[in-house]
């Protein structure tokens, strides 16, 4: 059951970032992330907004581009971007699986 909101160190965890790194990007992005705010304060992200943060991470750690580069792509073709990020997640798990029977035998 997916959950109506994650906190940002959830999302962080997810990611395999630092929670500086989500903030950063949640201020630097605010065209497609508008994180709720509970009564502290502190940002809860829905999944759409977990979704564009997996695409800003595929974007900058595996195709290397700056933040204006990023901005631009989801700009540009946001579903391009938020599919190939999936992809790329999914062989990424694929790969771990197979190591990990890989190392049982």
């Amino acid at each position: 059951m997916e959950r109506i909101y994650y906190k940002i160190g959830e999302v962080a965890e997810m990611l395999g970032e630092e929670v500086s790194t989500v903030r950063f990007w949640s201020d630097t992005f605010p065209r497609y992330l508008k994180p709720e705010r509970n009564a502290k304060g502190n940002r809860l992200f829905r999944p759409e907004d977990v979704e564009v943060l997996r695409s800003v991470h595929y974007l900058s750690r595996v195709e290397g581009l700056t933040l204006d580069g990023i901005a631009r792509r989801l700009a540009e073709n946001g579903d391009e971007v938020a599919r190939r990020s999936r992809i790329y997640d999914k062989l990424r798990d694929i790969r771990a699986q197979l190591s990990e029977l890989y190392d049982t035998i």
